[in-house]
């Protein structure tokens, strides 16, 4: 035993300096978008993620985990800043656009105008967080059905035909 590791108090405010409110997350906390949405809903204006990467390797892991990262950003409507000592650092404004890629695995900085909001709204995926399951439960069995029912016209069509 190296040490002892516990559970932190869960998503806080970093920073709050001359009216910036920076919400952190550490390595894969991005993955878990209720995580983000409590920096949201504590007014965090952007997300900085710090993680290693190193352990991913080098094939698709740590573009499969930038992106997930950075989809947080989109689903909250905030900036993610995203760091690496090893994997890959950029920028992702709330509306998606994803600036220049750092390389894999090598030395790099990068300098960047991140425009955001002082105090953003809410989306309606940070508001309805808890239905959005069920919405995409019920979206993929409406299609489902509609295809089924679909395929079955088609079917009987072509039967009655012959």
């Amino acid at each position: 035993m190296v040490s002892q590791f516990g559970r932190g108090p869960g998503p806080t405010l970093l920073l709050h300096l001359n009216g910036f409110d920076m919400g952190p997350q550490v390595c894969y906390e991005s993955l878990f978008p209720e995580f983000s949405k409590g920096l949201a809903d504590l007014g965090a204006q952007f997300i900085v993620n710090v993680t290693n990467d190193s352990w991913y390797g080098t094939w698709q892991e740590p573009y499969q985990h930038l992106y997930m990262t950075l989809a947080r950003g989109v689903e909250f409507r905030r900036p993610v800043l995203r760091a690496t000592n090893t994997g890959i650092s950029t920028v992702a404004l709330a509306d998606g656009e994803v600036f220049p890629l750092s390389p894999l695995n090598k030395s790099w900085a990068g300098s960047y105008h991140v425009p955001f909001l002082k105090q953003p709204a809410s989306t309606f995926y940070q508001r309805h967080f808890y239905l959005m399951p069920g919405l995409l439960w019920g979206g993929l069995i409406v299609l489902t059905m509609a295809g089924l029912w679909e395929r079955a016209g088609k079917s009987g069509a072509s039967a009655g035909e012959t």
